[in-house]
């Protein structure tokens, strides 16, 4: 549950009735994390109290993800415990939120009846209206914007759900690749990209406000264009690497044939931009990945990787792949095995194949059995954690700056990310220190062991 710390008063007399208090249950990606921070934001500005405690709400708010079957039964338990609040007489009302609703809207109607109010990502704008008819019993009558559009600025209220030193920074909304298995273009929309202008500013803003690490974020971050400029996202990284106060800019979700030798020259020569890249894969063999309607292939892939390190030596690559796709054979899914072994890519995520209703790839012929594809899965991921640990344990005694963002287990320990780990998604490094380190702060650690997910070291400052 995410809130503020806004009290909760009571109507003095002849005055207005205070606005709402409202809780807010973010899932999903970061990219829908920044929706349910700019939600928070104008809900926030309508003068809405925004609580942690549900026994303080009177609407609880889900932002749901609905990319995969996984994804939903999330959401489903976010929302069934909200509506037991609900029922309890805790919570007034509930609003379903993101991309769910847009995804399956008919069927929700009909799941939970008890939800007052749906909204999809293109009512971002619209909460505090939604959450508004959601009191007055009027919410399940309203429709979901016809097409999604909503792409917010530097001006759009916001309010941060991060720890004060990281942020995320959305780029463009959408997604206009034909990918057989995704739906996101169907829930999302097609790709808008917000004007380079507005993007160094809101960087300004949050390292003014004291944010030292700017993770940006898109469903494709390379296809970034200006669309006044047509400057594309080496000229975006480029500008915000000179921001005073930033020290990290990390690139997330690169489609691996938009990385261009510029973008590769910008991350090489900027010291702020973090020698990282997310570049979802998502299969080596070009037989399948052609029908999941992407380009590339291994061969292509590897040059990549090659062309990466040759200018990043210490480059964190990490990867996602989708096994069990329909027609993924053994001999398909032992391509993708040799093209792990060779890449020996520092971190990856993997997820088994997911039909959803809508996509091509629902419909296509061979499916693979879903147990195969389980077992396909744990394969994929045992191999990898044998690779992760000796990425890992190549730095074993050097030194390596990292952000610390929590008190260890133990006395005297600490738990940060170093420039190789995106929050929450990649792992950790441990920190042992004779001096009291700060949420926030940047210490140089020299690294003592390794695992195949976090390092371990002591801080030398």
């Amino acid at each position: 549950m995410m809130g503020a710390g806004r009290p909760r008063g009571r109507a003095s007399r002849g005055r207005r009735a205070p606005r709402p208090a409202v809780g807010v249950i973010s899932l999903g990606c970061p990219k829908n994390l920044v929706d349910t921070e700019v939600m928070l934001g104008l809900l926030g500005e309508a003068g809405c109290a925004l609580v942690a405690n549900p026994g303080d709400a009177d609407v609880i708010l889900v932002n749901t993800c609905s990319f995969i079957a996984a994804a939903r039964e999330e959401a489903a338990r976010a929302l069934e415990e909200a509506i037991e609040w609900k029922k309890e007489g805790t919570v007034k009302a509930v609003v379903c939120a993101g991309c769910w609703p847009r995804h399956e809207l008919t069927a929700l109607h009909a799941r939970y009846p008890e939800v007052d109010a749906f909204m999809g990502p293109g009512d971002v704008p619209r909460v505090v209206s939604v959450v508004e008819a959601a009191l007055a019993g009027k919410g399940r009558e309203r429709l979901l914007s016809p097409e999604p559009a909503y792409l917010y600025d530097d001006a759009t209220p916001r309010l941060r759900a991060t720890p004060p030193w990281t942020a995320y920074v959305k780029i463009a909304e959408g997604c206009s690749h034909g990918c057989a298995f995704c739906v996101i273009p169907r829930l999302r929309g097609p790709r808008r990209c917000r004007p380079m202008a507005s993007v160094v500013s809101e960087a300004r803003a949050l390292a003014d406000q004291g944010v030292i690490e700017v993770n940006v974020v898109a469903q494709d971050a390379t296809a970034y264009r200006d669309p006044e400029t047509g400057e594309d996202i080496a000229d975006l990284l480029g500008a915000l690497a000179h921001i005073p106060g930033l020290r990290w800019i990390r690139l997330l979700y690169a489609f691996p044939t938009g990385v261009t030798s510029r973008l590769i020259e910008v991350m090489a020569e900027e010291p702020t931009i973090c020698k990282y890249l997310d570049l979802p894969f998502q299969h080596a063999d070009r037989e399948v990945l052609r029908g999941m309607g992407r380009p590339g292939d291994g061969e292509q892939y590897l040059r990549l990787i090659a062309e990466l390190r040759q200018a990043m030596p210490d480059i964190a690559i990490r990867s996602t792949f989708l096994v069990g796709f329909p027609g993924e054979s053994e001999r398909a899914f032992g391509q993708l095995l040799a093209f792990v072994e060779a890449a020996q890519l520092d971190r990856v995520g993997a997820f088994t194949f997911s039909a959803e209703e809508g996509t091509r790839a629902a419909e296509m012929p061979d499916q693979v059995p879903p147990e195969e594809a389980r077992e396909r899965y744990h394969r994929l991921m045992s191999r990898q954690q044998t690779i992760s640990l000796a990425r890992n344990q190549r730095w074993v005694g050097r030194t390596l700056e990292v952000l610390t963002e929590r008190p260890g287990a133990e006395r005297g320990e600490w738990v940060g990310r170093s420039f190789r780990d995106a929050p929450e998604i990649d792992g950790t490094v441990v920190i042992a220190s004779r001096r009291a380190l700060r949420p926030g702060d940047l210490a140089t650690v020299k690294v003592s062991g390794a695992e195949p997910y976090d390092l371990f070291g002591t801080s030398v400052d």
